[in-house]
């Protein structure tokens, strides 16, 4: 039951961390705005702040530190009256934060953010103290009542469909802090698919702690059957998935990825490591034979798809075959996109207890090393691309006129390539950009 409000409250939600996290702000936005508040885009018109944290590794919860500090500085200059934190931090380090930050208002746990508004109505109605607040059980469902997402001007959506994660990989403590996995229901995700379209977006981005274990929860895997009924929604839009657990690459998911007909040309496939010893000490569940086997495949059948991945440098144990051998691998060019980290220890996660730790200053190093590598991998890319004409979503209007910014197929939103194309367009239509020149995250073109 949502409770009554009795003022007119500007609500701003700050969002860090991953994409799943915007999707969870988008509900919270959503149900704040049904409960009565008015949710606003700067923090200068809100009279509450609310900061949806990450704290998948240490930089993101040193961000999520940083950004509740933020808002906390900014309460008490008068700027604004309460300061909520929720999201991931929240949920792993909840009565932690009461303690050491009183100025904080409330702190929320991730397991259900509709219930975002029942916490600010008790905060405002019981003002003496902090309090966190953990919803009692995991939502399946959170797309119900919802509407579309903030993202719908720039084209393009995310669409959560599966939280959590069963993998239990040995360095991860997402199992703790988002629960097991959970798949929304396939009619609920259709739902909100077609309400995305509807509202304008030409393109609809998969995401989930592991999307191709979608149905895996039911006893069954849904991923193909679900890849089968978003394309068959009516509409020139296309279709890209993120987090796809190689574990999970099965032969049934690749056919899906490869054959679905408005799936674009582009995978995020997360290795974390090639080598067998660091495989295994991770407990990803699959070794580096079968990842090439993967890959290998999925080139055979579609050539012209583009990979993503990610890879830890340093994880306990890494020795300088392991990390050679990962260069090597990454080396070769399979992925043109990648992200890098060095390994972190986190509280309660198998890995935090593994002897043989690596430096610091050397997985750092390590990280450095594989960055360079994709640098360059990026840069022969973007080179391939030069005088090709391509079809380019158009996200935003550059800060001249006749400027524009949009994105390839080969590129996801907020983590890939932008281009800058010269050229009148509408933004969240498509447009034909021959590429000039490429540089880094940058491809430079001029509209046909």
């Amino acid at each position: 039951m949502i409770m009554s409000v009795n003022k007119q409250d500007k609500i701003y939600i700050e969002t860090l961390g991953c994409p799943k996290n915007n999707v969870d702000s988008e509900l919270m936005a959503h149900h704040l705005t049904e409960s009565g508040w008015k949710v606003v885009s700067k923090l200068s018109e809100a009279d509450i702040a609310i900061v949806n944290t990450c704290a998948f590794i240490d930089e993101a919860k040193a961000e999520s530190i940083e950004a509740i500090w933020n808002l906390v500085a900014a309460k008490e200059r008068g700027r604004i009256e309460k300061v909520v934190v929720a999201g991931c931090l929240a949920e792993r380090y909840g009565e932690v934060l009461v303690d050491e930050i009183p100025e904080l208002d409330a702190v929320f746990g991730n397991r259900d953010p509709r219930e975002i508004s029942n916490v600010l109505a008790e905060t405002i109605s019981n003002p003496e103290k902090t309090r966190y607040i953990a919803p009692k059980n995991y939502i399946y469902n959170w797309y119900e009542h919802t509407t579309h997402a903030e993202t719908l001007h720039q084209g393009w959506a995310y669409l959560k469909i599966t939280e959590g994660c069963d993998n239990n990989c040995s360095y991860c403590a997402i199992p703790s802090i988002r629960g097991k996995l959970r798949s929304a229901p396939m009619d609920s995700i259709l739902k909100q698919a077609e309400q995305i379209l509807a509202s304008g977006a030409k393109e609809i981005v998969l995401v989930g702690q592991e999307t191709t274990a979608y149905g895996l929860d039911f006893g069954q895997n849904l991923f193909p059957k679900l890849l089968r009924r978003l394309s068959e929604i009516d509409g020139d839009f296309g279709i890209r998935v993120l987090y796809a657990h190689p574990r999970h690459m099965t032969t049934e998911n690749i056919e899906a990825i490869v054959e679905t007909p408005k799936l674009l040309p582009y995978l995020d496939l997360p290795i974390q490591h090639i080598s067998d010893n660091m495989l295994e000490s991770m407990n990803r569940h699959v070794n580096g034979k079968q990842i090439r086997e993967t890959i290998s495949v999925l080139r055979e059948m579609r050539p012209e798809i583009v990979l993503r991945t990610s890879v830890i440098t340093g994880f306990p144990g890494e020795t300088e075959d392991d990390f050679n051998e990962l260069v090597e691998f990454i080396d070769e060019g399979h992925f043109i996109h990648g992200g890098v980290f060095a390994f972190s220890s986190e509280d309660g996660t198998a890995a935090a207890s593994f002897d043989n730790a690596v430096p610091s200053e050397l997985a750092e190093e390590r990280k450095l090393l594989i960055e360079m590598v994709f640098d360059r991998i990026k840069q022969d890319a973007n080179e391939a691309l030069e005088d090709k004409t391509m079809r380019v979503l158009v996200e935003q209007k550059g800060p001249r006129p006749g400027l524009m910014w949009g994105r390839t197929p080969y590129d996801a939103p907020e983590i890939d390539r932008m281009v800058r194309f010269r050229g009148e367009a509408n933004v969240a239509e498509f447009a034909n950009v021959r590429i000039l020149k490429g540089a880094g995250f940058h491809l430079l073109g001029v509209k046909e």
